[in-house]
């Protein structure tokens, strides 16, 4: 009942792999796999001062093989929620990765064969530099909570989202910004986890050096079908059918110098509490409404301000007289140069307009003001990642912290030194459903997942203030992967009794491995003040395992025995003890055997 690190897919065609983005790896061992003789024979006539080129050499060979191990860690990837798509990524070059099941295979993981791999570059010197892949769910009753297909989502140097279906077809290529794509993030629906909080909408959002763009997730969903539809017909030889635009916000982020990672915590409905003390911070004397406003909130992590915080308040707001003067003035700014360049002779403007239809249109930013953040104008923040319930966000920067705030009152609460290039995930575990329980009323547990890979291990801690409950020896050249979304298209109505996650969090081994955490809740419990809690916890569990068997089994065997190892208090051990003997399939040797074993592993004394 421990922390486990287990084997959760494979990847095969690694070397084919590693060799198509990385041709200089492959190009080094062949020729010198193929210059083998001349390197003989110039040994024996070379000439004294030839023998420093062996060291080179050698050299050079020992940082090929460093490449080959750490070529992953410089690689885009992404996995689907679903565990049926994995895209790798590196420069302008996309691997799509697709499960194939074996017939003649006996190994339970799942394994990942390459499906498609080509360049994706339109323009000169144009670089994939975000990718994901996106499940979209299916609409029918008969696909027992399987997706229908997933899309990949790319992002160019350029500035381009193109959209991809699994087969590489193109659906969807739109310019945004100007400016290359740094994150691509996505929010799928979730349900209220008790009454008085509000449901969780769908969001794709798009970081870019200044800017950032919100796609509204039914929209993206419903132009996605229409993309595919019009494909099909496209290759059938009908072309009448246009995919409806994409919907979208563009916000221009004000108060960081440079924004390197977002996260969005969907919407947010404060209390009136919370609106007046807003108001008392910002603005003494502003008027405030009588309903509170709601309003998307998103966290940055950059520059100047290490964490900042920004509220888009939902519907439109009237624009400030000075505004609407500099727009104007802008405006009538532009249309005396153009009609001064007309006149005088010296300016084309027939070409002009030539090259601005050919150019696709942008639409301008709008400003947001950052509502409030954690000012340091030392620490450059790197990566941002929210937990699933929205209460706590982990940060990494440039001095090897890991940085924990807690969102609602937007402080930090805990840092971990010595965690440079640090990878981060969440997991979040649900209480096991108790005979007599609804599922409102299970508890949900947060543990924080860092990978260090300058140091080879993979921790597992507490949100909040817990300690760390488990520590895993890896590699160092593997890569963190936590998607943190599930299905797009779900509602209130679809997303009920659909498993929309297959895994949470997973550690991606060079050598093709793909390993998962499983994490049990009753860990959270193991804090200094809270044993008896877990111990009642874990004696719980031990009363619904005997009452859900009818036979003796070795599982249930050695569940019996980590369950009572693990009890800490030898009151509530001797209650599972006297548990265990009150059990009516088990006979007296297999009893016996049971704490037999468990005497002669721990102190509890059993007369």
């Amino acid at each position: 009942m421990s922390c486990q690190l287990s084997v959760f897919a494979h990847f095969q065609e690694v070397s084919s792999l590693r060799e198509y983005l990385f041709p200089c790896l492959k190009d080094e061992s062949t020729q010198k796999s193929n210059s083998g003789g001349n390197d003989a024979w110039t040994e024996d006539w070379s000439w004294n001062e030839d023998e420093p080129m062996e060291q080179d050499d050698s050299d050079s060979s020992q940082s090929t093989e460093e490449n080959k191990h750490n070529w992953l860690q410089d690689c885009l990837i992404s996995i689907s929620p679903a565990n049926d798509l994995m895209a790798v990524a590196y420069g302008d070059k996309l691997v799509l990765l697709s499960q194939k099941w074996d017939p003649g295979d006996t190994e339970s993981e799942t394994k990942f064969s390459m499906k498609y791999k080509e360049s994706l570059k339109q323009d000169e010197g144009e670089t994939i530099t975000a990718v994901l892949c996106l499940p979209l769910a299916s609409q029918k009753r008969s696909t027992q909570g399987a997706p229908d297909w997933t899309c990949i989502i790319v992002g160019f140097s350029t500035g381009y989202i193109r959209i991809y279906t699994e087969t590489g077809t193109l659906l969807l290529s739109q310019l945004l910004h100007t400016e290359p794509v740094q994150k691509i993030k996505c929010r799928t629906y979730e349900p209220p986890r008790y009454l008085g909080l509000s449901e969780q909408h769908e969001e794709l959002i798009i970081l870019f050096r200044k800017a950032l763009v919100t796609v509204d997730g039914f929209s993206l969903y419903q132009s996605l079908r229409a993309c595919r539809n019009q494909v099909a017909r496209a290759t059938a030889g009908d072309t009448s059918i246009q995919p409806p635009p994409l919907a979208y916000k563009k916000w221009g982020l004000q108060g960081q110098e440079r924004i390197q990672d977002c996260c969005t915590c969907g919407i947010d409905s404060p209390n009136p509490f919370d609106q007046m003390k807003s108001a008392a911070m910002t603005a003494p004397n502003a008027t405030l409404r009588p309903a509170p406003p709601t309003s998307a909130k998103y966290i940055t992590s950059g520059v100047s301000h290490y964490v900042g915080v920004y509220n888009a308040v939902e519907g439109s707001t009237q624009p400030i007289l000075s505004e609407v003067a500099f727009a104007v003035a802008s405006k009538l700014k532009s249309a005396l140069m153009s009609a001064a360049s007309g006149w005088l002779g010296f300016g084309q403007k027939q070409k002009q307009k030539d090259e601005d239809r050919s150019k696709p249109k942008i639409e301008p930013v709008t400003p947001l003001n950052m509502s409030f953040g954690l000012p340091d104008r030392l620490r450059n923040g790197d990566s941002i990642h929210l937990s699933p319930n929205n209460n706590y966000a982990a940060t990494t920067d440039n001095f090897g912290r890991v940085i924990l705030i807690d969102i609602d009152r937007g402080t930090a609460i805990r840092m971990w030194k010595g965690y440079r290039d640090a990878q981060l995930g969440w997991v979040q575990v649900k209480e096991d459903l108790q005979h007599g329980e609804t599922p409102q009323q299970r508890r949900v547990a947060q543990f924080l997942i860092i990978y260090a890979p300058r140091r080879g291990i993979l921790e597992v801690w507490t949100a909040g203030n817990g300690p760390r409950i488990a520590a895993f020896n890896v590699s160092k050249s593997c890569q963190l992967i936590c998607p943190g979304y599930g299905y797009l298209g779900l509602n209130n109505v679809t997303s009920r009794g659909i498993k929309t996650r297959s895994f949470q969090c997973a550690l991606i081994d060079p050598a093709g491995t793909i390993k998962t955490l499983d994490v049990p809740f009753h860990l959270a419990l193991s804090d200094k003040n809270s044993k008896r809690a877990r111990d009642l916890h874990l004696l719980k569990q031990l009363k619904l395992v005997l009452k859900d068997n009818t036979v003796e089994s070795e599982t249930l065997e050695s569940t019996v025995k980590s369950l009572i190892l693990d009890m800490k208090i030898s009151s509530i051990a001797q209650q599972g003890v006297e548990r265990v003997l009150s059990t009516k399939y088990l006979s007296v040797s297999v009893m016996r055997k049971y704490f037999k074993r468990v005497y002669n592993s721990s102190l509890i004394k059993i007369v």
